[in-house]
């Protein structure tokens, strides 16, 4: 996932549904887990409770989109090449957040921004038919983050 750039018009394939949903859930659950972290460290109190709040919600859509993996034994590979391609592009979104206590909710803001925005390019490659449980899953991460801070 290239949170820079579009995800692309083509219509995804399910190799690459897999690929797009093994990172979604990875990226997820990094940032759950920053978040939950921030909540109860302690440096900064006055973004606690929004952390806290922003990481729960973020585990749970981990959890979405594992559910959206196709389950095949053919698909093996493209699971475990998503996971290590998607490894230092996440690392890179996570470095965003190498941030002072004070400066949190300033770093937060971009990454849920360029999720979001890419989020939405990925429904523009999804059937409205044969994706429909994806374009669901993604319409409740989208309105999920409707609060998130800006």
């Amino acid at each position: 996932m290239d949170m820079d750039m579009g995800a692309g018009s083509d219509p995804l394939t399910i190799a690459e549904g897999v690929a797009e949903f093994v990172v979604l859930a990875e990226l997820s659950t990094a940032l759950s887990e920053r978040l939950v972290g921030w909540s109860t460290d302690g440096a900064d109190p006055d973004s606690s409770a929004v952390m806290a709040s922003l990481g729960a919600r973020l585990a749970e859509h981990s959890t979405w989109w594992t559910e959206r993996i196709a389950e095949s034994v053919l698909l093996d590979g493209e699971r475990t090449t998503a996971s290590a391609s998607g490894s230092g592009r996440l690392a890179e979104v996570l470095g965003l957040l190498d941030v002072e206590g004070s400066d949190r909710t300033a770093a937060v803001v971009p990454v849920l921004e360029r999720l979001m925005a890419y989020l939405g390019a990925l429904t523009e490659r999804l059937s409205p038919v044969g994706d429909a449980p994806a374009r669901r899953t993604i319409r409740l991460v989208l309105a999920d983050l409707e609060d998130r801070p800006r």
